[in-house]
């Protein structure tokens, strides 16, 4: 009868020696999260040398709805059809802006290009960066 009490308390001393191996790992684990977390929150804090500032707001070149309507005015007052970058730069000459901001102002043009074609407001002949633009003037 002792040597089945010692088989039975053997095996239930294996079970938790494997459940005690199996917790280490685990607190090893969610100490090596907790060592990553207190480095980030170290990083973002201002005080630290490698502060990572947060990401300012968007600049907003234009008002609600202002873009298509300069668009619009600039393809009218054009003699003919213009390409996005000529847009782009009439607008933001216009506008007083930096020569550095005509990509941003490029691309938002182009954007905007594309929906008033949708809308059947302005016709587009070419492809890519041949691409002009004009208005369509009712008969």
């Amino acid at each position: 009868m002792s040597e089945h009490v010692l088989t039975v308390l053997r095996s239930k001393r294996t079970e938790i020696a494997g459940q005690v191996h199996d917790t280490e790992k685990k607190l090893a684990k969610l100490r090596a999260a907790l060592a990553n977390l207190d480095a980030a929150m170290n990083i973002l804090t201002p005080e630290h040398p490698d502060y990572v500032p947060a990401r300012g707001r968007k600049t907003r070149y234009f008002a609600m709805n202002e873009l298509s309507r300069l668009i619009r005015e600039t393809l009218r007052d054009a003699a003919k059809p213009l390409s996005a970058g000529e847009i782009a730069a009439t607008i933001g000459a216009a506008k007083g802006y930096p020569p550095a901001s005509l990509p941003a102002i490029t691309k938002m043009i182009l954007a905007r290009l594309n929906v008033l074609t949708i809308r059947g407001e302005i016709t587009k002949t070419g492809r890519t960066r041949d691409a002009r633009w004009a208005i369509i003037t009712p008969d």
